[in-house]
């Protein structure tokens, strides 16, 4: 059983996308269920594609890992992107991004990274 801890960025960018896409929620319940067996500590399985799954950076102790989480009544292109850190039997959320947005990959890796500083130190 895997232990998910969300960083107070993460739940404030979150809850403005709960707003505007009401299946956010259902989305991130499934990939949690996902993550159960993708990222199980003793015997993982690969069911997410590698075309979802990007690994962002690895450090001597976790990884840090950027998805596009599927939402229902939303075109793949538009599926949110999820940073989070996983470090053995730990799911860090750390922050989440849309392309609706705008938003920048390479600043949301670098404040991912500086996210996960606070959560494993």
């Amino acid at each position: 059983m895997l232990n998910f801890i969300f960083h107070p960025h993460f739940e404030k960018e979150a809850a403005s996308l709960k707003r505007r896409f009401p299946f956010f929620d259902d989305g991130l319940e499934s990939f949690k269920r996902i993550c159960e067996v993708h990222f199980d500590p003793i015997n993982p399985r690969q069911v997410i594609a590698p075309a979802k799954l990007h690994r962002i950076k690895c450090f001597d102790n976790f990884t840090i890992w950027k998805i596009e989480m599927a939402v229902k009544n939303l075109r793949s292109n538009q599926f949110p992107r999820v940073w989070f850190a996983v470090r053995g039997a730990t799911v860090a959320f750390l922050c989440v991004a849309t392309h609706i947005d705008n938003h920048d990959d390479n600043t949301m890796n670098q404040e991912a990274e500086a996210l996960v500083s606070s959560i494993f130190s």
